[in-house]
């Protein structure tokens, strides 16, 4: 490791062992998304979702175009949250799924808008997460 690490690989030129990949997600070709904030914690209950609202109602008031991607599969409350009661439909070219839309113009993508009842639970776990998530 360089003795001026900044530990941010992504703007680093040095090949050091301590190199790490960075996976990234290529967008759907019919993707306008420019910017993306993360909200994220390992802990649960600190205000993730709430953040996230609060980001994107703000946004939205200040004429934004925006949305709120809800990774959260085991506790999806982003739809609670907007008040979204609609299920995610799929596309008319039928190439993807399109995200429920609150009152104030928030778009939201949520596994809770795809299952047949809002309390179903969902088990899973790592790469079948990750998937979703990324399809999403």
């Amino acid at each position: 490791m360089s003795e001026n690490c900044s530990h941010d690989c992504a703007s680093c030129s040095q090949n050091c062992a301590e190199r790490t990949e960075i996976q990234k997600f290529k967008p759907h070709a019919k993707s306008r998304i420019k910017h993306v904030i993360g909200v994220l914690s390992g802990k649960g209950g600190v205000g993730k979702s709430l953040v996230s609202g609060l980001l994107a109602s703000a946004m939205a008031k200040k004429g934004f175009k925006c949305g709120v991607l809800d990774a959260d599969i085991t506790g999806p409350s982003i739809p609670k949250i907007f008040g979204i009661k609609e299920k995610a439909e799929a596309s008319a070219e039928g190439d993807g799924i399109l995200p429920a839309q609150a009152k104030n113009g928030v778009k939201v993508m949520s596994l809770n808008l795809l299952l047949e009842h809002e309390n179903d639970p969902v088990i899973w776990r790592g790469a079948l997460i990750t998937s979703a998530v990324g399809q999403f």
